[in-house]
C-alpha cells in the first residue's frame, strides 16, 4: 500500500462514482478499478458497494478506512512540505553558542530577529558559551555556529568570518588612581596588576592586553578568572583591572568605572564560526542571513 492506493480510494469515496474520480485523477477508469481491487484485496475486505456500471457507495468498512485514508494523507502532504522547506533551509533547528560580548553589544537579538522575519519556522536555541569551549561543541555537534572572540587561527575543519569589531575598554575599581581620568594611555598600564583569562582560554581573550602591550613588554598578571563576569567582579573587589571590549561596559557592578584606552589601534573581534564541511541547508541560511547582516 502506497500513497497512490490512498489517493485514488479516497477519490472514489468523494465522488460515489468510478467515472468521474477517474477524470480528476486524470487517469483511466480500468487503471482506478484495478488499484481499488488491489487494495480492497490487501486489506481483506470490501471497501465499496457497486450501484451501477459507476456509481458505488462506501461499506462500513470503506467509511471506517476513510477517515484514517484521509489524515494519513494529510501527514504525508505535511511531511513532504516540511521536507522541502526542510530542504531549502526553510525550516529545521539550529543551536547558536555565543560570546557575552555578542549579547551585551546586541549584535545576538539583531541577528535572531533578522532571520526570522524571513524564516520563521525555523527553531534557533541560543547558548552562552566562551569561546574555547565553542569549538569542541561546534565539533561534537552540540553547537551549529558559534560567534566567539576572533581566535589568532581557525583550527583544521572550521571557518569564520568577522562579523562586528569594537574597541577594547579599560575597567578599573572606582577608588584607583587612574580613574580620574576619561582616556587613559595603554603604555600607563604595563605595571598595573591585570586580572587575565585562564591559559586554555587564551584563544579568546589573546588580544585584550596585547591591545595595551604594543611594546610586548612582560604584563602583571596578578589573577586568571574563567569569564568576563569574574573579571569584573574582581576588579570591583580591587584585585586588579581588566580589559573587556566595549559592549561589556554595559553591565554595571558597583564599585567599578570604565575607561577608553588611548594608543592602541588593536579592536576586539567577533567572529562566526561553523564547521567548514557544513551540509545542512538551515545552517547555511543562518550563515547567510549573518553576513547580509554586516553589510546593513
Amino acid at each position: 500500500m502506497d500513497i497512490r492506493h490512498l489517493r485514488y480510494f479516497v477519490a472514489v469515496a468523494d465522488e460515489l462514482h468510478f467515472s468521474r474520480a477517474a477524470a480528476r485523477l486524470t487517469i483511466s477508469v480500468p487503471t482506478l478499478s484495478h488499484t481499488i481491487r488491489q487494495l480492497e484485496t490487501q486489506l481483506g475486505a470490501q471497501l465499496f458497494r457497486r450501484k451501477t456500471k459507476s456509481a458505488v457507495s462506501l461499506t462500513h468498512v470503506g467509511r471506517r478506512f476513510l477517515e484514517e485514508a484521509q489524515t494519513t494523507i494529510k501527514q504525508m502532504e505535511h511531511a513532504e512540505l516540511i521536507g522541502r522547506r526542510a530542504a531549502r533551509g526553510e525550516a529545521g533547528s539550529i543551536t547558536l553558542g555565543y560570546a557575552l560580548s555578542a549579547c551585551c553589544s546586541g549584535l545576538i537579538a539583531s541577528a535572531l530577529a533578522n532571520f526570522r522575519k524571513t524564516h520563521p519556522e525555523v527553531s534557533v536555541q541560543a547558548r552562552h558559551i566562551e569561546t574555547f569551549p565553542q569549538f569542541k561543541a561546534i565539533l561534537d555537534g552540540v553547537l551549529d555556529v558559534g560567534i566567539m572572540r576572533v581566535p589568532r587561527r581557525y583550527p583544521t575543519g572550521f571557518a569564520g568570518f568577522v562579523i562586528d569589531s569594537e574597541p577594547f575598554r579599560l575597567v578599573l575599581p572606582e577608588k584607583h588612581p587612574l580613574a580620574k581620568r576619561e582616556h587613559i594611555p595603554a603604555s600607563a598600564l604595563l605595571k598595573e596588576p591585570l586580572i587575565a583569562a585562564p591559559l586554555e582560554m587564551e584563544p579568546g581573550f589573546w588580544g585584550n592586553f596585547v591591545s595595551v602591550n604594543a611594546s610586548n613588554r612582560p604584563l602583571n598578571v596578578v589573577h586568571r578568572a574563567p569569564d568576563a563576569i569574574t573579571v569584573l567582579t574582581l576588579v570591583a573587589a580591587g584585585v586588579g583591572i581588566g580589559v573587556v571590549s566595549g559592549s561589556l561596559s554595559r553591565i554595571a557592578i558597583p564599585g567599578i568605572v570604565y575607561r577608553d584606552i588611548t594608543g592602541s589601534a588593536r579592536q576586539a573581534d567577533l567572529a562566526v564560526v561553523y564547521r567548514r564541511n557544513e551540509a545542512s541547508p538551515v545552517v547555511s541560511a543562518f550563515l547567510r542571513s549573518l553576513r547580509r547582516g554586516i553589510h546593513r
